[in-house]
């Protein structure tokens, strides 16, 4: 037992310890956006949106289809019906008539085979899946605008831990430095305990950034439609990314290219078909009819004997009046298309103040990147110059720490710059109806 109970705790340590391993998921910006649009729900049901416009086709396809029925009823008379036939002036009979027991199988067919308001349905369900890939088409490109960014934001989050972490490492070998001026009499504990503060609070901003690299991590695996206790690593980087340009977007501007603008004009063609349905439904209409019938009477239940009968015809529809209400239906879908005729020269009129507006916001993104590198490279001087000093016995750690704050704010800034042109591009693509 005791050999029995050491070997079950070795299987489930190794198997929790197997569970809790996972394989760090290696992700480029295309596999996350790829990833996304294979396991958002979002893009899922629009998908299901696609499946369900079909079988809406199918369902108006059906209705011109010839449809076949079969029934059979049985009946017990339990009281056969009672006729009352006269036998004299002022006499009556009355005589129950008919069988106790009556079987009647039926086959019956019929085919609508002129029927003008079907063959618009049917234009207006297909047009109805056109509509449905377009709202899927939407939800795709939300969805990667929206991946898209927060796999900018991850890099953005990891890049300033990367340089805030460089920044201590340099201070940490200032405060070493530092440490033996004191010791030997060149320095104040001033200058020692001035560091240390500044060692501390940025040791404070690397905690706050490391919690939220998890944060901006947990939200792309969000957007992605993956669980976020998943393991990644993001193999772009930043430089590889910013590769975007007007030059390579075009100046010239197409709002038939965005996909809402689509999305109202296919709105507008359901309105338009809806329309000519009701407006067909007062011409006539033709269906074929067959039906044929076996019929069984007896007494006692005996299928020994049965009696058949069959016909065919046809049925011609004429509406002549019908109280005003496909006049009504005709007018509410005008009304219909007008309405989006007007959200269509809205949309025009918005799209091109978008487009301008992205315009601009990434003119002065790159602008604020050339103005925010200069100075990144005009502190980094100004430290470099700074660290010179003191090792020469000239300078003060006060330099230094001003030096260093300033590196830090510059390093920020121009990261903030890079995430702003990120985004500006991806704005940019959007309002052009690039993705």
């Amino acid at each position: 037992m005791k050999r029995l109970f050491l070997l079950l705790l070795s299987f489930v340590t190794s198997f929790g310890q197997a569970q809790t391993t996972q394989q760090v998921v290696n992700l480029s910006l295309d596999a996350a956006v790829q990833y996304a649009l294979a396991h958002s729900p979002e893009v899922q049901n629009r998908i299901l949106g696609e499946k369900y416009a079909d079988e809406q086709v199918n369902e108006t396809r059906a209705i011109g289809i010839p449809q076949l029925t079969a029934n059979m009823q049985f009946i017990n008379n339990i009281e056969k019906q009672v006729f009352v036939f006269p036998v004299a002036p002022g006499v009556y009979q009355p005589i129950r008539v008919g069988n106790k027991y009556s079987t009647t199988g039926t086959l019956a067919a019929s085919w609508l085979a002129v029927d003008a308001s079907y063959f618009f349905g049917l234009r207006a369900a297909k047009a109805f899946t056109d509509l449905a890939k377009l709202q899927t088409n939407l939800s795709s490109r939300d969805v990667t605008v929206n991946v898209t960014k927060a796999y900018y934001l991850v890099l953005i989050t990891k890049e300033n831990i990367t340089l805030l972490e460089q920044n201590m490492i340099t201070l940490d070998a200032v405060l070493t430095q530092t440490e033996g001026f004191y010791k030997n009499g060149f320095a104040e504990k001033l200058d020692v305990d001035r560091l240390k503060l500044t060692i501390s609070n940025l040791s404070v901003q690397l905690d706050a950034l490391r919690d939220q690299a998890i944060v901006t991590e947990q939200l792309l695996k969000s957007q992605m439609g993956m669980p976020i206790e998943n393991p990644i690593a993001l193999t772009d980087n930043l430089e590889s990314l910013n590769k975007v340009s007007i030059n390579q977007i075009g100046n010239a501007f197409d709002v038939k290219l965005r996909v809402e603008y689509q999305l109202l004009q296919s709105q507008w063609t359901l309105h338009q078909l809806d329309k000519k349905r009701f407006e067909v439904t007062r011409y006539p209409n033709l269906a074929f009819f067959y039906n044929y019938q076996q019929n069984n009477f007896s007494e006692t239940v005996d299928y020994g004997k049965w009696y058949g009968n069959s016909f065919w015809g046809f049925r011609i529809g004429v509406p002549l009046f019908t109280g005003f209400n496909t006049n009504a239906q005709i007018n509410k879908r005008k009304l219909s298309m007008l309405q989006t005729e007007n959200s269509m020269t809205m949309f025009e009129s918005a799209a091109a103040l978008e487009v301008s507006q992205t315009r601009i916001k990434y003119q002065r993104s790159l602008n604020t990147i050339e103005i925010q590198k200069k100075n990144l490279q005009l502190a980094n001087e100004i430290l470099a110059i700074s660290s010179a000093k003191l090792k020469e016995g000239v300078g003060s750690n006060l330099e230094i720490t001003n030096a260093q704050q300033e590196v830090k704010t510059s390093q920020t800034n121009y990261l903030n710059a890079i995430y702003d042109l990120l985004n500006a591009q991806i704005d940019l693509k959007k309002a052009y109806g690039k993705f």
